[in-house]
């Protein structure tokens, strides 16, 4: 728990330190990319990693199902895959602009069906 009472979805801690990293999840299908593009500075940096010993958060975007997004800055239609690279972009800004004393990434999860049911739709009625 931090000290505005807000939970992190992971946290991580250290068993030979006071070391700790933190995960937020984010449901992609159901949030805009400038959402998650802010929710790395305004909730994982600034709320999750306050403390001292909270030096690594990662930003975990799950995605269930095909959809664009509007990038954050131009607006522009984009993918997942582009989606996690501006994210990616803007961790590694902001943990250059601390001066590497705090690491952030952003990851994606795809979990969209990639193969079709084997069974066909006569199988499924038996």
């Amino acid at each position: 728990m931090t000290a505005d009472e807000k939970e992190t979805d992971i946290r991580l801690r250290s068993t030979g330190s006071k070391q700790q990293a933190t995960i937020e999840l984010k449901l992609g299908d159901n949030r805009s990319a400038t959402d998650l593009f802010n929710t790395i500075k305004d909730q994982l940096l600034t709320k999750y990693m306050a403390a001292d010993e909270c030096r690594a958060g990662c930003l975990l975007v799950t995605v269930a199902r095909d959809r664009e997004w509007d990038h954050p800055k131009t607006g522009k239609r984009i993918g997942f895959e582009t989606l996690i690279a501006v994210l990616n972009e803007e961790a590694e800004r902001l943990s250059h602009e601390l001066g590497g004393t705090a690491k952030l990434m952003a990851k994606g999860l795809d979990l969209r069906p990639r193969l079709p049911s084997e069974r066909t739709p006569e199988q499924k009625r038996r």
